[in-house]
């Protein structure tokens, strides 16, 4: 085996220096972020077969139900490419139904089937349990926080998203 010096040429403590640098940037811990939400989303969500973007366009299309594919990218905050394709899968599973408009044939409308309303139903049952799973490590003042905290960075960063991805709703559509 190597010897540490040849491995590390500037010494151990410089490695670690630059790898704590690595490791604390805000690029990195979104990551780490979003695969910790991964884990909880796939424990919350085991045996319903969805992915976090399948989740929100069906809870989305149950909340606005008959939405084109843009209003639903525009309700879910999803990029309208993505949610074209995810539309595509979950009608293939039979979760919805996409039809023609009835005011412009350009425009395809969605609807839940009832399968895809139960799927919904049986998830809302579960959204509390990700929350828990996403929160279980921090102490009630934390979780506050740190959902504070990240509804602030999401909103005041909307528009650093990919030009695909639509504004969230301002407070007049609410």
């Amino acid at each position: 085996m190597k010897d540490q010096a040849m491995l590390y040429p500037q010494g151990t403590l410089e490695v670690r220096k630059r790898q704590k640098i690595l490791i604390d940037h805000p690029a990195h811990l979104i990551r780490r972020t979003y695969q910790i939400f991964l884990y909880c989303f796939d424990e919350a969500m085991a045996g319903l077969n969805l992915s976090p973007v399948m989740w929100i366009m069906i809870a989305t299309l149950r909340n606005f139900p008959g939405l084109s594919v843009t209003e639903l990218a525009r309700h879910a905050v999803v990029d309208k490419a993505s949610c074209g394709r995810t539309a595509t899968a979950l009608e293939k599973r039979g979760l919805l139904l996409i039809t023609q408009s009835e005011t412009d044939g350009r425009q395809k409308v969605l609807e839940l089937t009832p399968t895809g309303e139960a799927l919904v139903t049986k998830g809302e049952g579960r959204i509390e349990r990700l929350r828990s799973l996403i929160l279980q490590q921090l102490d009630p003042q934390e979780k506050q926080q740190f959902v504070m905290q990240l509804a602030n960075y999401v909103q005041k960063s909307g528009k650093q998203t990919r030009p695909s991805i639509p504004e969230t709703l301002g407070p007049e559509s609410d």
